[in-house]
């Protein structure tokens, strides 16, 4: 009798414990997923395939918003200026007080943690999340051309702004940030090797990379012992040598900068509209004629689109090859170039109205427009229609003398070429990187021979780092 009791309580109390050790289990996993809440995961995208449909009425209320969230109500010219604020054509970009590579030689090294690092990551230039919250400004053009451009990315402000951030580079890490004790550093397609600080700036130094993507963060503590905490911080991305790839302005952490403006969506449905033009008879067959005016902003999938290195629109094996830049060239032949077109002030626009009168030929479709701007290096077709719908859908309209038949046309931004040489199948324009200016470069075709039937262009640093590629043909 005695041990019939004790065996059943014995299995009483360890079926006692193992119910104890799953609700701990159970509730750190509850914990743990509060932290990461208030970013939307990717499988966000496929489960709204499963959500009410909407009735005609909304459906056209929600398309139309979409379709003025898109465009700028006003009808000019816009730019970046060195904030990244939406500016207009009298802009003066921002300059800081010392180059990278003097805050690299003079500066104090930064120890840094990585808070987040996925080296296979592709930047997304198009997530169907940007249409989803069309309200949040997401979808604003000019907004998207900027975040383009750029590769690091400061977290500032609150919850809110870093859900903005996020949200707008369709970017999810699923990690809590630290913003009260660190200043946190979004960096896409780097390899970084330190971090130095001098005085009000920062230089992050490193190798370009093709894909990947990271977040460092810094203790504020650190950085505020050296630091004028009344003045605005820069943030240099540079070359091993303190040449700038990138940078970032901003105010000093513990200041809160409020809400970022991420573009205006506008109440009533834009009068430039095709279909605000054409009112159908009913409501059915509007909705069908914005969604199809819709194809020329945006991805009618869900599924999003990535950025390839090798060319998301014109693909490429010969960009695949990872190249030793410095032996190549080392080895290299030097070649003949002419500079046609040379403004070292001109600054990329972030809308011109063209692109809009234009929308039926793709010059405002949001993943190209994206595409466009993460490059800066473009090889120039020689058929002069599509060579002009090039320079159109970049915004350059600047006179510029014709190429002829027998040469290669190259147009480089933020890039002042200095020397031109050949290496197998490879053309190499060294030189070096700025924040403004356009090249218009050209190329004898004779003096790549006959032997490759393509040719990859590479802007390459005096320190050996390929700023961006671009592919010729040799015909």
């Amino acid at each position: 009798m005695n041990n019939s009791l004790f065996i059943i309580t014995s299995r009483k109390k360890m079926l006692f414990c193992l119910m104890a050790i799953l609700f701990i289990v159970l509730s750190a996993f509850f914990i743990s997923n509060l932290n990461y809440s208030r970013y939307p995961q990717s499988v966000d995208v496929d489960n709204c395939k499963t959500q009410p449909a909407l009735s005609p009425e909304n459906e056209n209320k929600q398309l139309k918003g979409i379709l003025s969230s898109i465009i700028p109500s006003e009808d000019k010219v816009l730019y970046e200026n060195g904030l990244r604020e939406i500016a207009d054509p009298d802009i003066q970009p921002v300059f800081s007080a010392a180059t990278p590579k003097e805050i690299l030689d003079k500066g104090k090294t930064l120890s840094y943690i990585f808070t987040y690092t996925n080296e296979e990551y592709l930047r997304p230039i198009y997530s169907d999340t940007w249409k989803q919250a069309y309200y949040q400004g997401w979808l604003y053009l000019p907004e998207k051309i900027i975040t383009a451009r750029h590769s690091i990315f400061v977290y500032t402000g609150n919850e809110s702004t870093a859900f903005n951030l996020e949200g707008e580079l369709g970017f999810y890490p699923s990690v809590s940030i630290d913003d009260q004790n660190y200043i946190n550093i979004m960096i896409y397609n780097f390899d970084l090797q330190n971090v130095v600080q001098y005085e009000n700036q920062i230089a992050i130094s490193g190798m370009p990379a093709k894909k990947g993507v990271q977040i460092i963060s810094v203790k504020i503590g650190d950085v505020s012992a050296q630091t004028n905490e009344e003045k605005q911080m820069s943030i240099h991305l540079c070359t091993p040598g303190g040449l700038e790839i990138d940078y970032q302005n901003i105010n000093f952490p513990h200041v809160p900068n409020g809400e970022n403006d991420f573009g205006t969506v506008e109440e009533t449905f834009s009068n430039t509209s095709s279909v605000a033009n054409n009112i159908p008879d009913n409501i059915a067959e509007e909705n069908t004629l914005l969604k199809q005016e819709l194809t020329h902003y945006i991805s009618d999938s869900s599924n999003p689109i990535y950025f390839q290195y090798n060319g998301g629109y014109q693909a490429s094996g010969i960009l695949n090859t990872n190249l030793d830049l410095e032996n190549a060239i080392s080895s290299s032949s030097g070649i003949n170039y002419s500079i046609l077109y040379n403004n070292k002030n001109y600054v990329r626009p972030v809308y011109h109205p063209e692109w809009k009168k234009h929308s039926d030929r793709d010059w405002c479709y949001v993943p190209r427009k994206m595409y466009l701007n993460m490059k800066k290096l473009f090889a120039l077709s020689s058929d002069k229609d599509i060579a002009f719908d090039l320079c159109a859908e970049l915004g350059f309209f600047e006179e510029h003398p014709a190429l002829n038949k027998d040469q290669i046309g190259l147009l480089i931004y933020n890039f002042s070429v200095t020397k031109a040489s050949i290496s197998e199948d490879n053309v190499l324009l060294t030189g070096i990187p700025s924040r403004t200016g356009v090249q218009l470069v050209s190329i004898p075709k004779a003096d790549l021979g006959k032997k490759y039937i393509e040719y990859a262009v590479r802007l390459v640093t005096k320190d050996f780092c390929e700023i961006d590629a671009d592919v010729v043909k040799n015909n």
